[in-house]
């Protein structure tokens, strides 16, 4: 097995390569039926090597954000304010503004101060060790 590293910026492609050598011309033969569980990203890398081949480049389009980024830079930002010792108001005003602290904060509902609780409880969990589950 030899493997290919396509990289530009801060992108990278890592290609595993069977049965040839990558030092020539390659003819590409791909699985038609995949697991269903496999299937987003088999077609994910079909899509990244027809755009490197048509454009010649890893470009943006071919790294869409992570769709959780939003919610772990929130658990990231929580974690690392509970750890400096501000309070729960304190990481919220950080995390959300003052005027919607002071506007939400003492809401009979409690939807941000659970908010910023579960964003705590969370970035404790992952650095407990439970970014290894994430990471999968």
């Amino acid at each position: 097995m030899q493997h290919v590293l396509l990289r530009e910026n801060c992108r990278s492609l890592q290609i595993a390569v069977s049965g040839a050598s990558v030092l020539g011309p390659l003819r590409l033969y791909v699985d038609a039926i995949v697991q269903p569980q496999h299937l987003k990203f088999h077609v994910a890398a079909l899509q990244f090597l027809n755009h490197v081949n048509g454009c010649g480049r890893l470009s943006a389009a071919c790294f869409p954000p992570e769709h959780r980024g939003a919610r772990l830079r929130i658990v990231l930002q929580a974690l690392d304010g509970s750890l400096a010792g501000a309070s729960h108001q304190e990481v919220a005003i950080a995390l959300f503004g003052r005027r919607r602290v002071e506007e939400d904060w003492r809401h009979p509902g409690g939807h941000l101060r659970d908010q910023v609780r579960r964003a705590i409880q969370r970035g404790r969990y992952l650095m407990g060790g439970g970014y290894r589950q994430f990471l999968r």
